[in-house]
């Protein structure tokens, strides 16, 4: 996943970009319909902990504060394993007699694959939830027409850097889809941005646009071109 329509970029892959820069990919880009689902082995009432992404609790956040205002909201790595430690910490309770009250909140995918039952489902606050996903690979994905470029790049150190940079863009008439930004991790109040653009990083107009760009930063790497999207699954 790289970016929710609600929540915004996925700073785990934006992260996991900077640090593998160069090394692979963007091949493709799949837009899914995320329906989430509260999953349980044990009773509604009985829901004490619920296990998820950060990412899912924001977009469940007007729902759980309705139906689980008390309810202790624990960070996991995934969907999966936060099904997977509800399970976990039920049946440890269930061991030493206690009430089970843990969740996760997930897809009914992960519930069926966990033997967890789901309690509530299509909790989302916004039924238009969509997730953007990449295709990664080593690969390079020939012009279609129909294109899109990623790009992260961190600018230098001056008044107006990332100005100049956007300012490449829009005089060579190039739209942008999408921009983010994270630490660069080298120095405080730095950032690496990553910006979507319309084009393929092979169309003349975009790559003489990117050639000028890259004199306005430290660095900057095409994360792929690939063919836009045109339908949610």
């Amino acid at each position: 996943p790289i970016e929710n329509s609600l929540g915004g970029g996925i700073v785990e892959t934006l992260d996991a970009f900077k640090a593998n820069r160069g090394e692979v990919s963007i091949y493709a880009e799949v837009q899914l319909n995320v329906h989430h689902s509260l999953l349980a082995n044990c009773e509604p009432k009985q829901v004490r902990r619920i296990h998820s992404k950060p990412e899912v609790f924001s977009q469940c956040r007007t729902w759980l504060a309705t139906q689980y205002p008390r309810a202790q909201l624990i960070p996991a790595a995934s969907s999966s394993r936060a099904a997977q430690t509800a399970v976990e910490e039920n049946t440890t309770a269930l061991s030493i007699g206690a009430e089970p009250g843990a969740a996760a909140i997930g897809s009914e995918l992960a519930g069926s694959l966990y033997g967890l039952q789901v309690l509530f489902a299509r909790i989302e606050d916004n039924p238009g939830n969509i997730t953007r996903f990449a295709v990664i690979s080593r690969q390079k994905a020939k012009r279609s027409g129909d294109d899109k470029t990623s790009v992260m790049f961190d600018t230098v150190d001056k008044p107006g850097a990332l100005v100049d940079v956007l300012l490449v863009l829009k005089e060579a008439g190039i739209n942008l889809s999408h921009i983010d930004k994270r630490p660069s991790g080298e120095s405080n109040w730095e950032y690496t941005f990553f910006v979507d653009l319309l084009g393929h990083r092979d169309d003349r107009i975009v790559a003489k646009a990117l050639k000028e760009a890259a004199g306005h930063c430290k660095e900057l790497v095409v994360l792929g071109s690939y063919p836009r999207a045109k339908r949610i699954l």
